[in-house]
């Protein structure tokens, strides 16, 4: 795309002119607008002061889970699966979402809590808290921060033609410039670069789609051919990277998988993963973070228009023989299509502007891996066991050279991802491996309060150990996940309701059952009173969105899209504001200090007094 000198300087005036904004605008929003961050410098660091309105909780979640390897990856997969079997990814991950907001959340803000590794310690013991904290610690150094550089530099490399660049030159200057955010500025920069960010991604997810549809004959063109839209299906016409061509297969997500492993997985994801749920710990009250988790669960159900349905247009291209730009739209790997579309597609003009948007989608996800690994290494490693009496700017300072090792594991690991034949389902293989024995825990900590830390040690190795061995199965790697998932959840019934079986491994016979500490939430812990009917509004225009693309019926997808804009405004117009309710909280804390406080100040005492009375090893 980039012929001549004057479409270089171009593209380089756009990407810089569009980076530099969101550079400004995040630093005047933050230092200025924000207030500059509170004087608890850890929390102030890694929990955004606890300042952060709904809407930039709803914007940070989107971003951090947006980025190439969703772009690039799902696209890819779709592409490669022949339909929409992918779909479940996004839209389906808004019934996880829907967990996190009526479920874990109230009970990760009642506690105070800045890591979600930190619950494990509140309901379990202290051995618990930290192993999952450091499996949390090596998954986002040696897998997630490098395949997000991986696939942002492949993405650019293939639309600016950059195939004498290697990899890893690009992913240099992608992870340097991330770094800038998450170390210089903590989870606030972060979380209002994410949201500026959001908004050129916005732009850029609809315009793509929109433009390749005109080249196909628009959205009836879609339902001309509803087999590709299904996304229920058992078999499919598959794509081979090698060969070029199609056969009858098992797609990447077969409907049996849906309702037991896939919907598991995506719990993990966005109701234990400290990158997802470090956003929403940060909200400045309860109902913020339930309405900001409610509008990113709204905008997960349509974002398949720009992570799946290019997949589709790029097959339909290549099926229909499409002349673009001199040339027929030939796609040679499956990971290739989105980049492929980009450039076949937009205009050269706007690809500087698309540049950074891109980078930025990366940035938002890396930099938010960056942050919360260090969080997790300065509050649950460093402050516990090397220093503890390190004062909250020492853990930042400390945390931040943690997060700049990160960085440069990330550089050398990166390139070596080019090997991975479909980086999407890679992605979300290795994901299941190190997610089972953590979301199994978390579960049953939330469902029962008797299993005690002695069963969580035990269901955790068993858990482990049965995905692990479970990868060696011929059977999908989703339905090995639940599979896993019951037998651990099993032995740890069976560690804490079988009084001969504890009593034969040492332990009493019965343990004693969880309760939570009570006045420890730092922020206004008053519920959002629409929530559940919002609930109930999402998971209808859901279900309505998979029985129009299941059925073909393009009225229907119309009627979806009616609806679903009818419950966005509502949702966006409905206040959180409680003012008897924030005066009440204010007053109660006031009272329990003996003074007014800034609740954020209070903070570095639950960071150190959150696993209080944790039982021994």
């Amino acid at each position: 795309m980039m012929q001549n000198h004057s479409d270089l300087a171009l593209h380089v005036v756009t990407f810089l002119l569009t980076t530099g904004l969101v550079g400004v605008s995040t630093w005047l929003i933050c230092w200025r607008c924000m207030g500059g961050g509170s004087k608890n410098a850890s929390d102030d660091y890694f929990a955004g002061g606890r300042s952060l309105r709904w809407y930039v909780v709803a914007g940070s979640l989107m971003l951090t889970n947006l980025s190439t390897e969703q772009l690039v990856g799902l696209n890819g997969v779709v592409f490669k699966d022949g339909n929409l079997v992918g779909i479940w990814w996004e839209a389906g991950a808004a019934i996880a979402m829907i967990f996190t907001t009526t479920v874990f959340l109230p009970r990760y803000m009642a506690l105070g809590l800045t890591t979600t590794s930190s619950y494990l310690g509140e309901r379990y013991d202290l051995f618990a808290r930290t192993l999952v904290s450091v499996v949390f610690l090596v998954y986002y150094t040696l897998v997630l921060c490098p395949l997000v550089l991986y696939t942002g530099a492949l993405c650019i490399r293939n639309i600016f033609s950059l195939e004498d660049v290697p990899l890893w030159a690009v992913s240099l200057v992608i992870g340097a410039l991330g770094a800038c955010y998450a170390l210089a500025g903590g989870l606030k920069a972060v979380a209002v670069s994410d949201c500026l960010n959001g908004i050129g991604l916005i732009i850029v997810g609809i315009w793509v789609p929109v433009a390749a549809l005109s080249k196909i004959g628009g959205t009836q063109a879609l339902f001309d051919e509803p087999e590709y839209l299904k996304p229920l299906a058992g078999l499919s016409q598959v794509y081979s990277n090698d060969s070029h061509d199609r056969s009858l297969l098992p797609p990447s997500v077969p409907w049996h998988v849906t309702i037991t492993g896939l919907t598991l997985n995506n719990l993990y994801y966005w109701s234990t993963n400290q990158v997802i749920v470090q956003r929403v710990l940060a909200a400045k009250s309860l109902a913020e973070g339930q309405k900001g988790v409610m509008f990113a669960a709204t905008m997960k159900v349509v974002g398949f228009t720009f992570l799946c349905l290019p997949g589709i247009i790029g097959l339909l291209l290549v099926k229909k023989k499409i002349v673009l730009n001199g040339s027929v739209f030939e796609v040679a790997k499956n990971d290739e299509v989105y980049p492929e579309l980009v450039k076949a597609v937009m205009p050269s003009w706007s690809l500087g502007f698309f540049a950074a948007v891109l980078i930025g989608s990366v940035l938002s996800t890396y930099n938010s891996a960056l942050n919360s690994a260090s969080t997790i290494f300065g509050l649950e490693i460093y402050k516990i066991y090397i220093n503890k009496d390190a004062s909250d700017k020492r853990v930042v300072h400390v945390a931040t050279a943690f997060g700049a090792l990160m960085t440069l594991a990330s550089f050398f690991i990166a390139p070596q991802l080019a090997k991975v034949d479909a980086i999407f389902s890679f992605l979300q293989q290795m994901n299941t491996v190190v997610s089972l024995p953590i979301v199994t825990i978390f579960f049953v900590g939330i469902a029962a309060s008797l299993p005690d830390a002695f069963a969580a040690k035990i269901g955790f190795v068993v858990g482990a150990v049965a995905c692990g061995a479970g990868q060696f199965v011929p059977i999908h790697y989703l339905h090995v996940y639940f599979c896993s998932f019951l037998i651990a959840a099993a032995t740890m019934a069976l560690l804490t309701y079988s009084p001969t079986v504890r009593k034969c491994l040492g332990r009493e016979a019965r343990p004693s059952s969880y309760t939570a500490r009570q006045g420890a939430a730092l922020v206004d812990m008053t519920a959002w009173k629409p929530l559940y009917s919002l609930v109930g509004g999402v998971l209808a225009v859901l279900v309505l969105l998979i029985i129009s693309l299941q059925t073909g019926s393009n009225w229907l997808f119309y009627t979806f899209w009616i609806l679903w804009a009818i419950l966005a405004i509502a949702l966006v117009s409905m206040r959180t504001e409680n003012p008897v309710a924030q005066l009440s909280f204010s007053t109660s804390k006031a009272e329990k200090e003996g003074q007014i406080v800034n609740p954020v100040e209070v903070d570095a005492t639950v960071v150190g007094a959150d696993f209080k009375g944790v039982a021994d090893v």
